[in-house]
């Protein structure tokens, strides 16, 4: 093997394969990359048996052949340099590397020893713009659980029906759902599948201008562009059927401007205790939302904004930190707060747009 290529290229390449790598003393060639030039082209892989990647490197090469050698110490030695073009050969098991400034031999593995790069036959295809899925990703994505006991609660559910993708996340106490209707969707029947929170970083990361596509069958799903294919196993188990307890009618609907939502939540939080508790009131009578909050070792603060609101009066404590997680996701200048009573979960949404919205639960005590 040997390829020229732009330093920058393979430094930005190697590092995205890096994330996708793993120590394990049983298979230590999972700590590596692989290195391939075949038919003119060169690809850096990566795999952790859970995800794999391969990115296509701009370069050229020469000389077919492919090398592994460990991530770690490669994407180092990529960072430190300041030259602009690169020369790799592969040398029996080791990768040779020469710049205007440098010669270096990295020991490598053999590249037979390499996992086969997992091969997808799709049960199911469609493709969704970059910046509208990560978009989406990111808006339900702060409700992931960050706990590993329950798997289907620390993953991203994605529902596709017709020309439909529903995603969807929840930790138990929140809940985030955002609904993407597209021409380039079209699934005869409904499925359904969960992907984890890792891989969910990863695509948020790798996911750049293209149009993304997805391929997937009962056990991964695939997602590729024209630079980069990612592959990841899915959650088994079950989503919690959340559908069935989001509220169909509502007793107050307040709506208030998202910057003086922020603000407010912001200031009370200094105030808040070791619970994030925060009261939040809601007065037909006053047209106003409250936020109050005390702290004995800080002191306490109330605050209080204008809004339209139809309704009862209530006065309902939430964890503040989850209420801003949702409303930071609202891209609308006004956010509407629905709510029955102290009891019952607030959703919020932005005015004139359902397709995403944000469930909170109450704290007990309320």
């Amino acid at each position: 093997m040997k390829i020229n290529c732009l330093i920058q290229n393979l430094r930005d390449a190697v590092q995205i394969a890096e994330r996708n790598t793993s120590k394990n003393q049983t298979l230590p060639i999972l700590s590596s990359v692989f290195i391939d030039a075949d038919g003119g082209k060169i690809k850096i892989k990566a795999t952790n048996l859970e995800t794999a990647v391969e990115i296509n490197v701009p370069g050229k090469a020469e000389d077919g052949g492919s090398v592994a050698v460990l991530a770690k110490t490669l994407s180092l030695f990529l960072s430190n340099l300041k030259d602009e073009q690169v020369i790799l050969e592969s040398k029996k098991n080791n990768l040779f590397i020469k710049t205007k400034t440098a010669q270096t031999t990295i020991r490598g593995f053999s590249s037979e020893d390499f996992p086969l790069f997992p091969k997808i036959e799709s049960v199911e295809t469609f493709s969704l713009p970059a910046h509208e899925l990560k978009a989406a990703i990111s808006g339900v994505a702060v409700a992931v659980s960050t706990s590993d006991i329950k798997p289907e609660l620390s993953s991203v559910l994605f529902k596709v029906f017709k020309n439909t993708v529903k995603l969807a996340a929840t930790d138990s106490f929140r809940l985030a759902e955002k609904t993407i209707v597209s021409k380039n969707i079209s699934v005869e029947k409904m499925v359904s599948f969960l992907i984890p929170q890792r891989s969910i970083q990863e695509i948020l990361k790798i996911i750049e201008n293209d149009d993304i596509k997805f391929g997937f069958n009962k056990n991964q799903i695939v997602l590729h562009n024209n630079n980069i294919r990612f592959i990841s196993r899915l959650t088994e188990g079950n989503f919690p059927d959340y559908e069935q307890i989001l509220p169909k009618e509502f007793k107050i609907s307040a709506i208030a401007e998202k910057t003086d939502i922020v603000s407010n939540l912001k200031i009370a939080s200094i105030f808040t205790g070791k619970l994030n508790d925060l009261n939040i009131g809601f007065s037909s009578e006053k047209k106003s939302i409250s936020f109050q909050t005390s702290n004995p070792d800080i002191g306490e603060h109330s605050s209080e904004i204008k809004t339209t609101i139809a309704g009862g009066d209530e006065i309902v404590k939430f964890n503040w930190r989850y209420i801003l997680d949702g409303v930071a996701q609202i891209n609308q200048e006004y956010v509407v707060f629905d709510l029955n009573n102290s009891e019952s979960p607030l959703l919020i949404h932005g005015k004139g747009d359902s397709s995403y919205i944000y469930l909170v639960m109450p704290m007990k005590g309320g």
